[in-house]
């Protein structure tokens, strides 16, 4: 486990004020969710010169759902490694 530089620590003070649930639905859900599903139809209209309107919510769904738990994991490393400061 690496340690938090003094810029990484104060960058990560201000972030984890706005709390984990918040962090992971921003951070996790919407971010990863909608950049995701908008990468993944794109690639779909490019090769397909189309795209399937269901597959856009499940995408979405899914790479939420995802994302939810990249943000979890990384929440807690970044205090794991915050507290080791």
């Amino acid at each position: 486990m690496s340690k938090m530089t003094a810029e990484q620590a104060n960058k990560w003070r201000k972030r984890r004020m706005m709390g984990k649930s918040k962090y992971v639905m921003f951070y996790g859900v919407v971010t990863w969710g909608i950049i995701l599903a908008a990468l993944f139809t794109g690639m779909e209209w490019i090769t397909q010169q189309s795209f399937t309107t269901s597959w856009v919510y499940i995408r979405v769904i899914v790479f939420g759902i995802l994302g939810f738990f990249i943000a979890n994991f990384r929440w807690d490393a970044r205090e794991r490694m915050f507290q080791s400061h």
